[in-house]
C-alpha cells in the first residue's frame, strides 16, 4: 500500500511535466511563427519602399539620368568638333557664331548639350566630319549629325534638314561649374526645336 502511494505522486508528477513541455513546445511554435509572419511582412514593405523610391528618383542617380561632370580638358574650342560624353550620351557641342544656325533663328554661338538619340526611332547618331551639305541642300557646310538607320541629318546645332525625324536633336541642361568644368543634367531633356542654336550658353 505504501508502495502504491509513492507511485502514484510520481506519476502525476510525470504527466504534469510532460504537459508542461508539451505547451512550452505550443508556446515556441507560436512565437517562431510570430517571428517569421513579422519579418516577411518587414521584408516585403522594405522591397515596396525601395520600389517607391526607385520609381519617383527620389535617389541621386549617377551617368545618365542624373548630372554628367565634364571636366575643362574635354570641353572642346570654339568651332571645333564635338566631343563625345559617353556616360552622359550626349555630345557637347562648342557652335561658333552663327554656326549650326542653318535656318538663321539668330544662333550667337555658345555651347550645347546634344542628347545622340535619333527624334525618329532612337538610333544614336554619330557626327560625320566629312559629310557634304550638298547633299541636304546646303552646299558648303562640311561635318553633320547623321542617323545612320534612316538617314535623318541635322546641323552642328541639331537642327534637322532632311529625313524622316520629326524634329531637331533634343538638348539637355547645362550647369556651368566654378571649377571651370561642366555639368549635364541629363535628366532635364528638352526637346528639339528650330531654336536650338538660341539655347547655347558661353562659358
Amino acid at each position: 500500500m505504501a508502495q502504491m502511494e509513492t507511485v502514484g505522486p510520481a506519476r502525476a508528477a510525470q504527466r504534469v511535466e510532460q504537459a508542461r513541455q508539451r505547451e512550452a513546445r505550443k508556446l515556441a511554435r507560436r512565437s517562431f511563427l510570430r517571428v517569421t509572419a513579422f519579418a516577411g511582412l518587414s521584408l516585403f514593405v522594405g522591397a515596396m519602399l525601395s520600389s517607391f523610391l526607385g520609381f519617383f528618383n527620389l535617389r541621386k542617380p549617377k551617368g545618365f539620368g542624373g548630372v554628367v561632370n565634364v571636366p575643362a580638358n574635354q570641353i572642346p574650342a570654339a568651332g571645333t568638333e564635338p566631343v563625345r560624353i559617353s556616360a552622359g550620351k550626349f555630345f557637347l557641342v562648342n557652335l561658333q557664331g552663327a554656326e549650326g544656325d542653318v535656318l538663321g533663328v539668330g544662333g550667337t554661338g555658345g555651347l550645347l548639350a546634344l542628347y545622340w538619340k535619333c527624334p525618329h526611332l532612337g538610333c544614336s547618331v554619330p557626327w560625320n566630319a566629312s559629310f557634304n551639305g550638298a547633299s541636304v541642300n546646303f552646299p558648303g557646310v562640311i561635318g553633320w549629325f547623321r542617323c545612320p538607320c534612316h538617314g535623318s541629318t541635322y546641323s552642328k546645332a541639331g537642327i534637322r534638314v532632311f529625313g524622316p525625324a520629326p524634329r531637331p536633336l533634343d538638348t539637355m541642361e547645362i550647369i556651368k561649374n566654378p571649377d571651370g568644368s561642366l555639368g549635364v543634367n541629363t535628366g532635364k531633356i528638352t526637346f528639339g526645336d528650330v531654336d536650338n542654336p538660341t539655347r547655347a550658353i558661353t562659358i
